[in-house]
């Protein structure tokens, strides 16, 4: 009651204690009975003690708030109220433990990310090196002018594709970390999926995209987004290799708060097992990949305040990723 009603409490409280003060005063000057002025003085001290704990309640639930945020509590949240003050202290508390807590799952994620990437990186850098080391290893110690031509040329040809394979994995390392922020426009619907059938034209199994133009448009970065619908058909067009019936479908719709771009597949499809594991950068099933693509994707679709999702189902031969765009006032 003293929560909800605050301000009404207070007041009633502040008027309790002007009364009982002129109440007490006037038995002082009456010369009342003892016992009476000793229930009104006592009846004052009462009521100044609540107001007391009443005026505290703003700085304790503070206090607890603080407390729980340093404990790491992300749970707590302080009850509605109808009172006009302590809504507007209730609404703003609440709002800042709502940031707290998506600031700190952002971190979490964040830094689960990176501890996948280093050791990644820490596994795919040392498989590529190993022979590298080895082979040179064996040339310092064993090469001399009766080495055979054709050994020295293999193991450099060894040494060199290792090589290009580290600084292919290195390159898409860089792709993914500097992903500049996107230069927001408007770009018309039609004009992108014609341009995205342009530059997958002479990809195998390119002929089995349906593409379906709506004359809508949506807001983002013009190079970024190809990039990301290049990457999820590229992807589309591997999973439906060696299904006759394989097809593809890549369509737009609209609502009044977004643009949602979806591609859909009727290829082999992904385990519900290894459906967070395709955005873990570097993750790949392919024996050509980089691991870098799909990873790419969510990354631009964060910088661009939207989301993917992708819906599988392999026994039914069914794939959808969705990419959410929102709307911007330009």
């Amino acid at each position: 009651m003293g929560y909800k009603y605050y301000s009404i409490c207070l007041l009633l409280y502040i008027a309790g204690l002007v009364l009982d003060a002129a109440a007490i005063t006037l038995c002082i000057v009456q010369n009342v009975r003892l016992y009476i002025t000793t229930l009104l003085l006592l009846l004052f001290l009462y009521m100044a003690y609540r107001l007391y704990k009443l005026l505290r309640y703003p700085h304790d639930i503070i206090d607890m708030f603080l407390l729980s945020l340093r404990c790491g509590d992300r749970t707590m949240r302080m009850p509605s109220t109808n009172d006009r003050y302590m809504g507007a202290l209730q609404k703003n508390i609440n709002s800042i433990i709502r940031l707290y807590q998506k600031n700190k799952n952002e971190t979490e994620i964040k830094k689960n990310l990176y501890d996948n990437i280093l050791r990644t990186m820490t596994h795919e850098m040392r498989n590529t090196l190993t022979p590298i080391i080895s082979l040179s290893d064996y040339y310092v110690k064993n090469c001399d002018n009766t080495t055979p031509a054709d050994d020295i040329k293999n193991g450099l040809t060894i040494i060199n594709s290792q090589s290009k394979s580290l600084k292919k994995f290195l390159d898409s390392y860089h792709t993914f970390i500097e992903l500049p922020h996107p230069e927001i426009e408007k770009i018309h619907i039609p004009e992108l999926f014609g341009h995205i059938e342009q530059l997958l034209r002479n990809e195998p199994g390119a002929d089995k995209i349906k593409i379906f133009y709506t004359n809508i448009s949506v807001h983002a970065d013009q190079v970024q987004l190809r990039q990301l619908l290049v990457n999820i058909l590229h992807n589309a067009l591997y999973a439906i290799q060696g299904y006759d019936d394989g097809e593809i479908e890549l369509r737009a719709t609209q609502s009044e708060k977004h643009t949602v771009i979806t591609v859909t597949d009727n290829g082999c499809g992904i385990p519900q097992t290894k459906i967070e594991d395709i955005f873990t950068p570097f993750y790949t099933t392919r024996h050509d990949g980089t691991g870098i693509g799909l990873s790419l994707c969510r990354q631009i679709m964060m910088l661009h305040d939207g989301d993917i999702t992708v819906e599988s189902n392999p026994d039914s031969r069914y794939t959808s990723f969705s990419m959410t765009f929102p709307f911007y006032f330009m």
